[in-house]
């Protein structure tokens, strides 16, 4: 096997090829598993230069078209964003955040997107975080690299 670019919690490794495949095929999982492909197949998104926005645009573009719109049918916010907005939320007493609908970035962090970027040489603005929750997060990703999937699938059951 090539040199280990990726490493689960469950101490299985990837390549450099496995690990670009792994997020083609999660994406294009995501966008199957929450219907987000309209009927036309046309894929609209909002144009931000963000590092999310040249990946997914990237990808989306093996399989189907792609369109600039101000109204897209996707969105580019990924599993950290949404984490972080969770957790921003809970501090303040509300326990939501948004579903997956409309976001095939929805389950990969920035970490996985960053070294997708890296691997392909694709590259974009990176997102502003939250200084303070990112500072709480560094504390608990130490100890559990899933935290961000963690809280997303808690947030979802508890809304159960």
């Amino acid at each position: 096997m090539s040199k280990t670019v990726w490493t689960f919690t469950n101490q299985r490794e990837l390549d450099k090829n496995q690990f670009i495949d792994y997020i083609k095929r999660k994406i294009f999982r995501t966008i199957r598993k929450y219907d987000m492909l309209p009927k036309d197949k046309i894929i609209t998104m909002k144009n931000n230069n963000s590092l999310n926005y040249n990946i997914l645009k990237k990808i989306i573009e093996t399989k189907f078209q792609v369109k600039e719109s101000n109204t897209p049918n996707i969105l580019t916010d990924n599993l950290s964003e949404v984490a972080e907005d969770i957790f921003k939320n809970i501090l303040q007493g509300n326990y939501t955040g948004p579903a997956p609908k409309k976001r095939p970035l929805y389950f990969l962090s920035d970490k996985e997107l960053e070294l997708y970027g890296k691997l392909t040489d694709i590259e974009g603005k990176k997102r502003n975080q939250d200084e303070k929750i990112q500072n709480l997060f560094e504390k608990f990703l130490k100890k559990n690299q899933d935290l961000e999937l963690n809280v997303v699938k808690a947030l979802s059951q508890f809304g159960e």
